[in-house]
């Protein structure tokens, strides 16, 4: 019979345990522990951390097998960090694991260890509701901007502030107190927050951040959450401008834009702009299938208007 008390620490912990919790919190004695292993109960995922054999090999197991295995060092990061706070893409089942410069242990192939000079168990990491400690969301995606490419990052960094885990004015400021640290990761954050510019509001959706990306390949510089005065004097945002032809895209996710209610509200807002000399282009999820060639035809339209506004203007 396996003991009662290991298998409610096993529910608490993703099905994994550690020897020292197996050994000195329950009292399980080491030849028990071996003779486990051997029959199979406890299956080894790290040194020194097991999970029964009854659970699968989660990625969150996983994350609890690294942090049992640091024994209180350490913290999950980057892209595992990102996906444990639930951002988007971010599927990697190794587990990205920072820890003290100076611990020279090795881990499992899974386990991708970050060994940096860099670390502070207080200001960098924090523990999640489910017993995960994970880098603080600032740390997390500094440490992501030297793993990755700057698109991915700026999507990253964009569903970050869409969930409330921080905005660009936290992520500059922490910029500016970390600077010297990992210079790959100074570039990316440097620009996204340069693309940022003045603008108050995240992208809504990983769709909006797709748009953008094939827009941004075939046309100007958007402009992100465009401030238009329409005829009643209302202030309204517009998601990607083109403030010099009067042009504007509207992504719509289903989830942001559902029902007959917010139709007629997204149609009576697109006859207020084009009161005032605005053409409003909506492109919905159904888009997703050819994003480049939506693109190439809001180019189209983009130079036509441009023509035209040209055409008018006084030589």
């Amino acid at each position: 019979m396996i003991d009662p008390a290991l298998l409610l620490l096993a529910g608490e912990q993703f099905g994994v345990v550690g020897r020292s919790q197996l050994v000195g919190d329950l009292g399980i004695g080491p030849s028990s522990v071996a003779r486990m292993t051997r029959s199979g109960v406890l299956v080894a995922l790290a040194r020194g951390t097991y999970r029964l054999a009854s659970g699968a090999e989660t990625f969150e197991a996983r994350c609890m097998s690294a942090q049992l295995w640091a024994k209180g060092d350490g913290f999950v990061s980057s892209w595992s960090a990102c996906r444990l706070r639930g951002l988007r893409r971010m599927n990697s089942d190794r587990v990205h694991f920072t820890i003290p410069a100076g611990n020279g242990r090795c881990g499992p192939w899974w386990m991708h260890l970050d060994r940096s000079s860099w670390y502070d168990a207080v200001v960098d990491r924090e523990v999640l509701p489910n017993g995960l400690v994970v880098a603080t969301p600032l740390r997390m995606l500094f440490g992501l901007a030297g793993d990755v490419n700057q698109f991915r990052f700026d999507r990253a960094a964009e569903d970050a502030w869409h969930r409330d885990l921080t905005d660009p004015t936290a992520m500059a400021a922490y910029l500016a107190a970390n600077r010297k640290r990992g210079r790959d990761g100074v570039a990316r954050l440097e620009a996204f927050l340069e693309r940022c510019g003045d603008r108050h509001l995240p992208a809504q959706s990983g769709f909006e951040q797709d748009v953008i990306a094939a827009l941004e390949r075939v046309l100007p510089p958007i402009v992100r959450q465009h401030r238009l005065t329409l005829a009643n004097a209302e202030v309204v945002k517009l998601d990607i401008a083109w403030p010099d032809v009067r042009l504007a895209v509207e992504p719509g996710a289903s989830w942001y834009h559902g029902g007959d209610a917010g139709q007629r509200k997204d149609h009576d807002r697109d006859l207020a702009c084009n009161e005032v000399g605005w053409m409003v282009i909506r492109l919905d999820e159904s888009f997703r299938r050819d994003l480049p060639g939506a693109a190439r035809r809001v180019a189209a339209v983009y130079r036509r208007r441009r023509d035209e506004l040209d055409g008018s203007r006084p030589g």
